[in-house]
């Protein structure tokens, strides 16, 4: 999917994060060489905002651009690389469909997020149990609405795949418990079988 004209391009940020980890693996898919540099976004923020002012990651330079944002920055690579389509369906309601399975595994994500930072970040007396409790009772349903989606893992590989299996990896680290195999056995699974391939563990 490359050509030989490819722009140089760097990676910002550690794989630890998901959103980091499926960047990665989508520019691996593309076949994509890139360099990394894996900036901590929570220890490093100076060196972080020299390329994405907001200090998130990931952060991509691509040529004399900088994308921010793991979903535009997969958008912009699809629309250059992907052009058949084969990661991501390329308009009407099969783009919108895999859009919304996209969306609403980050919105796991980040519920998952904030309630992990609330319970490792603050001094233990300013900790609020509730609003632990909320984030991750909105990560579960979010999670209950992906089950009865879940992508079969014996079909071929794509981006909202890759989105949901860093998702669910970084769920199991992060705040166990949330992924429960009795209640979601279709994404057990599916974490279960595509970690264990090539495109997962050369990125893990």
């Amino acid at each position: 999917m490359t050509t030989s004209a490819q722009p140089e391009i760097l990676l910002i940020g550690r794989l630890r994060s998901p959103f980091v980890r499926r960047t990665a693996i989508l520019l691996d898919l593309l076949g994509l060489d890139f360099a990394h540099d894996p900036i901590a976004a929570l220890t490093e923020q100076e060196a972080l905002r020299a390329h994405n002012p907001v200090g998130r990651v990931p952060a991509l330079h691509i040529g004399d651009r900088v994308l921010v944002d793991s979903l535009v920055i997969a958008l912009t690579l699809l629309d250059l690389y992907d052009q058949d389509g084969a990661l991501l369906p390329r308009a009407g309601w099969e783009r919108a469909d895999a859009l919304r399975l996209i969306a609403l595994s980050n919105g796991v994500t980040e519920r998952a997020v904030t309630a992990y930072y609330e319970r490792t970040r603050r001094p233990e007396d300013k900790i609020w149990p509730d609003w632990v409790e909320l984030a991750r009772g909105q990560a579960r349903q979010g999670l209950d609405a992906l089950e009865g989606e879940a992508p079969d893992p014996a079909s071929p590989l794509d981006y909202v795949q890759v989105c949901l299996v860093t998702s669910l990896a970084f769920l199991e680290t992060a705040e166990p418990g949330l992924l429960d195999p009795e209640h979601h056995p279709r994404l057990t699974a599916l974490l279960r079988n595509r970690e264990a391939e090539p495109p997962f563990t050369a990125r893990s």
